[in-house]
């Protein structure tokens, strides 16, 4: 029995040794290899500091002032595309604005004539009693009645567009 109990403790004390021979060869292998990176690294920041600074220079000599034209150009011309668009979608405001200021003005002067309808004396000829008289009598009446009143809408749309017209004080002031 102590045969084989040696047999097992020989085996056992082999493959320690083994696996710590493999364990350190495998350290010294790491530890190699990250000192070489940590040379190769200071051999580069040494090149680097010894070596001269170049700057890339342009292959031939440059003219500043076509460099800066050119680029000037380049910017107007992105500008311009916006600039363009902004002026057209500001056209089409002004012209509903102004499109808007006409139908109010038209909304004004269409109560101005409602009212004024209101106002005007109605000129009402009796059909039922029929009288023989003569046209010659019939447009007299009709004319002194148009004629007494003058045409006030003429006379308003002159004044909403800024004419000169003066209106009778007896039949151009309603009050309600």
């Amino acid at each position: 029995m102590n045969f084989i109990f040696g047999l097992i403790v020989l085996a056992l004390t082999i493959i320690a040794v083994r696996v710590i021979w493999a364990t350190l060869w495998q350290t010294l292998t790491v530890l190699k290899s990250a000192i070489r990176r940590i040379q190769l690294k200071m051999a580069q920041r040494n090149l680097k500091s010894i070596s001269p600074v170049t700057m890339p220079c342009l292959p031939a000599q440059a003219d500043w002032d076509i460099m800066a034209e050119s680029v000037r150009y380049e910017i107007q011309r992105r500008n311009t595309g916006l600039d363009r668009e902004a002026n057209w979608l500001d056209a089409q405001l002004q012209a509903k604005l102004k499109t808007l200021e006409l139908i109010k003005a038209d909304i004004q002067i269409a109560k101005l004539e409602q009212e004024l309808q209101k106002v005007r004396p109605v000129v009402v000829v009796p059909e039922a009693k029929k009288r023989k008289r003569t046209k010659s009598s019939e447009s007299a009446v009709v004319e002194q009645n148009l004629s007494a009143v003058p045409h006030q809408v003429h006379q308003l749309r002159a004044a909403l567009k800024g004419g000169a017209v003066k209106v009778d004080n007896a039949s151009g002031i309603v009050r309600h």
